[in-house]
Order: C-alpha cells, then sequence, then structure tokens
C-alpha cells in the first residue's frame, strides 16, 4: 500500500509537471479507509484534459482516478484504499 501511494503521487505529480507550469500543488485527504491525492498544475490549459494517464494510474493501485482543467490549472487525481 504504501509503495503504491508513492508510486500514484510520483506519476500525479509528473503529470501535473509536464504542463510547464512553475508550481505545482499536492493535496491529500482520507476518509473511509480511502486516501485522495491529487495534483494540480497551476498552469492556465486550455485543452480538454489529456486522460491518457488513467489507465496507469488504475494499474498502480487507483480504485478510481480522473482529470480535468479549469482556471487555476489541470487537476489530476486518484484515490487508493488504505
Amino acid at each position: 500500500m504504501d509503495r503504491s501511494a508513492g508510486e500514484l503521487t510520483e506519476l500525479l505529480v509528473r503529470t501535473a509537471v509536464a504542463d510547464g507550469g512553475r508550481k505545482v500543488s499536492v493535496h491529500l485527504a482520507d476518509q473511509g479507509r480511502q486516501a485522495l491525492i491529487v495534483a494540480l498544475s497551476h498552469q492556465p490549459v486550455h485543452e480538454v484534459a489529456d486522460d491518457a494517464v488513467l489507465p496507469e494510474l488504475t494499474r498502480l493501485g487507483a480504485v478510481s482516478c480522473g482529470t480535468d482543467t479549469a482556471e487555476d490549472g489541470r487537476r489530476v487525481w486518484a484515490v487508493l484504499d488504505l
């Protein structure tokens, strides 16, 4: 489980960094024996969110994952069972 959380976080951060911004935020939350890990690029992205990373997040153990874009940048997230 710890390895999965680390690998998921690394992939989420690499994905946010690839947007080319100057900063990345990582947010963590837990509830009901699950953890939510979110990486935010803070880089305005005007394209539709690229979901190519989602199968890799699932392979690494995410029970749910997604990506979206907004004015504050791209968010990519994964939920992991604890």
